[in-house]
């Protein structure tokens, strides 16, 4: 996106923070980490960390806990005083999917929600609003999202605003898609940059794709790690604050601390949460050290700062016992689950795909290693971590869970509102797909 990134650059005196790290697999731990600065899981103890307890018993907890009492970073502003609203492209959106609680009342003033309800979303669906709407006038789905923002600026002009617009179709399944949409993001920034003179402006991704070809690359995992975010402040504040946001750009950091920063701008005087939970450091201010994974509490498997490792030769010792051990963790996962206990194939090796084994080295006891494997039925693609001690010949589970390489959104439709789709191949391969997985 050239186009955008010079607008955001040049008018917007926006700063490139190069070394966001993602803290969770998909949407639903990130937006936990950013918009409530609450970690969702447990980052056992390995070699690469001494281990991190979750803000939550665990991550069906999480899930299903109701938001309306949670520090959800709009609420803090609506205690400000300001305007607020949300717009998501898609009904579900980041807390609520696959099968979470989300919030019971309408979190902000302006919500999208019902739009999309109506738009593809069950009972409330219009067989031709999606037809009318997208198709017929080809138009994408993130028209809707910047237009509704657009009318937001200009409304309200004397009270303060708070907006969170997320887009997740333009590039969920496809990463070129964004290409396609630098025009319009351009022409967005650049007739709005009157309006967003006097504000703060947080142009980021939560992370990157998560499947595919691509994906399979170190590039790709990079990438998926890497999400990016531009940060822009009021134009009389940038004199006084952007000396150290650059500084602060070339550190590693997580989406914790995005929560930090946006957690400091308003400043009520009676929050429904006094002091709130903080897991990160706001960007204004000088960043404490070390900034490590494991001090910024980022699973290792998704750090970005990721050691050196070495191919290992296929015709290893250890790479289809690690395999099946992790099979046997996600069959185990699946049994115990009700959403895909009776739906879902019991998962085997497939021995005779090629299973990938990368060794992080290093000269501790233990010996750390990278697993990518395929399974049967549905020739699902999955990697993960595990230890292993040379003396006990024991493995032991680093990952806390399987990323899956390839698309699944057709072979686990009927778990599709479990958190376990990503491990399911259905027995009934005739339901209908969801839209996002």
């Amino acid at each position: 996106m050239p186009k955008t990134f010079y607008t955001l650059q040049e008018y917007y005196e926006a700063v490139t923070f190069k070394h966001l790290n993602k803290i969770g697999i998909n949407s639903h731990p990130n937006a936990f980490a950013f918009l409530l600065g609450k970690m969702y899981g447990v980052i056992p103890r390995s070699p690469f960390s001494r281990g991190h307890v979750g803000d939550y018993k665990s991550r069906d907890e999480a899930c299903k806990t109701p938001l309306d009492k949670e520090q959800f970073i709009g609420f803090r502003y609506k205690d400000d005083g300001y305007v607020t609203m949300m717009a998501e492209d898609w009904a579900l959106g980041a807390f609520l999917w696959p099968n979470c609680s989300g919030f019971k009342k309408t979190p902000m003033d302006h919500y999208m929600k019902p739009f999309h309800l109506r738009f593809d979303y069950g009972k409330y669906k219009s067989p031709d609003l999606h037809k009318i709407i997208h198709k017929d006038s080809c138009r994408d789905y993130h028209y809707d999202i910047f237009e509704y923002l657009g009318k937001f600026l200009k409304a309200y002009p004397d009270k303060p605003k708070f907006s969170i617009s997320w887009i997740s179709y333009l590039t969920h399944d496809e990463q070129n898609a964004l290409s396609s949409a630098d025009d319009y993001f351009y022409h967005f920034f650049n007739n709005t940059k009157k309006d967003f003179e006097n504000s703060y402006v947080f142009f980021m991704g939560d992370h990157g794709l998560r499947f595919g070809k691509m994906r399979e690359t170190r590039t790709g995992e990079i990438e998926d790690n890497n999400p990016f975010l531009f940060l822009s402040v009021p134009k009389p504040l940038r004199a006084a604050l952007i000396p150290q946001l650059r500084k602060n750009s070339k550190e590693l950091i997580t989406h914790f601390d995005i929560y930090a920063t946006l957690n400091e701008i308003p400043q009520p005087s009676n929050p429904r949460i006094s002091k709130p939970l903080l897991h990160g450091n706001s960007l204004f201010r000088p960043l404490p050290k070390p900034r490590t994974c494991d001090s910024l509490k980022i699973p290792f498997e998704y750090c970005i700062c990721r050691a050196e490792k070495t191919l290992l030769p296929k015709n290893n010792k250890i790479g289809i016992p690690a395999a099946k051990l992790m099979i046997e963790q996600i069959n185990y996962e699946l049994y115990n689950s009700n959403y895909t206990r009776d739906l879902c194939f019991e998962l085997t090796l497939n021995e005779s795909a090629e299973i990938i084994l990368e060794d992080f080295g290093g000269e501790q006891i233990l010996r750390v290693y990278k697993i990518t494997f395929s399974t049967h039925p549905g020739d699902g693609k999955f990697w993960g971590i595990v230890s292993y001690d040379p003396k006990s010949k024991e493995f032991n589970i680093i990952s806390t869970k399987f990323s899956r390489l390839d698309s699944y959104g057709s072979k686990s439709k009927c778990a599709s509102t479990s958190n376990l789709a990503s491990y399911c191949f259905c027995m009934d391969q005739s339901i209908s797909s969801p839209k996002l997985s």
